[in-house]
């Protein structure tokens, strides 16, 4: 399984583009992964903006910002951690939609097939398809997704792909319609050669599910909301994996955290794992930030510990 953490940085200032990097953005240190690989998780969920790796549609990716991830991944493979690559991007492009005519789902197909061409032989990485789509209705967004997926078989590629649904992904709003199908549908039909993929959901525990309100629903909200994702895996065929969900430090919080991570080992013959939201150096005092991995500093790194394969930490 799957286990682990988004480290967050690549993504950030992103009104500036490109940016300047170490000042409006960085990526995770190799001290950075090690902390994380030191308390037993094996992947990072990296972002970054799909404009500073390809700041031109149907173009060249950029050498320098390449040449950065080559760095993370090589950082995380001496740690023997997997790296999922998210084009932090919520299903757009310099603001304009994929499958708007400006940016048609074509160019995100070639996006994708150009990176699968680089990292097509690096055992460690996994393509995160694309962070939170949600205004595209399901059935655009299927028929985008598939494109990019297809795309990347096509290279030779055979990693681990995540495909996400639109409306954010939410775990909780699953079944709801997102245009005239909802993603339990539209996604239902999806067609990888390669017999490799899994349906990427995220899932908050406060009042909206949007991850921006430090007070919790209550201890079962989070499995809750997986439980009908569960189901669905199941009755399809698929396998899912949990690319997002924070908590604060409050035992409401802690609880929700706790359950949620218990569904799914109950049910890991359908969960393919998690990466907790979130850890950053810049993140400073954010409510689920677990930088640096601190038991004593951090309450949610003791509930996560508990589903790690082993705790260097004695309590």
């Amino acid at each position: 399984m799957m286990q682990g953490v988004n480290l967050a940085g690549g993504e950030f200032t992103g009104n500036k583009l490109p940016g300047v990097f170490h000042k409006d953005y960085f990526y995770p240190s190799a001290a950075d992964i090690q902390k994380f690989a030191d308390i037993g998780m094996n992947t990072i969920r990296v972002p970054f903006l799909w404009e500073r790796l390809q700041p031109e549609l149907n173009a060249p990716l950029s050498a320098p910002e390449l040449s950065r991830l080559d760095g993370v991944m090589s950082a995380a493979g001496l740690q023997h951690m997997t790296v999922i690559l998210d084009p932090h991007n919520y299903g757009s492009y310099r603001g304009k939609l994929i499958g708007s005519p400006e940016v048609p789902g074509k160019a995100f197909a070639d996006f994708w097939s150009r990176i699968a061409t680089h990292y097509k032989n690096e055992p460690f990485v996994v393509f995160g398809l694309m962070n939170e789509p949600n205004q595209q209705p399901a059935e655009l967004w299927a028929s985008i997704a598939q494109s990019a997926v297809t795309a990347i078989r096509d290279t030779g590629a055979k990693q681990l792909i995540l495909v996400p649904g639109t409306g954010w992904s939410g775990a909780h709003s699953w079944n709801q319609k997102a245009g005239t199908l909802s993603n339990a549908e539209a996604l239902a039909k999806l067609k990888d050669p390669a017999h490799n993929f899994a349906i990427e959901v995220h899932q908050y525990f406060d009042q909206d599910s949007s991850g921006t309100h430090a007070a919790c629903v209550n201890a079962h909200v989070g499995e809750m909301a997986l439980s009908g994702m569960t189901a669905w895996l199941r009755t399809t065929g698929n396998r899912g994996f949990l690319g997002e969900f924070g908590s604060t430090g409050d035992p409401v919080c802690l609880s929700a955290l706790r359950n949620t991570l218990l569904h799914m080992k109950k049910n890991a013959d359908v969960w393919q794992g998690w990466t907790y939201w979130g850890a950053s150096a810049w993140f400073g005092n954010y409510m689920f930030n677990i930088m640096p991995p601190d038991p004593v500093q951090h309450k949610q790194v003791l509930v996560l510990e508990e589903f790690l394969p082993h705790t260097p930490y004695h309590h």
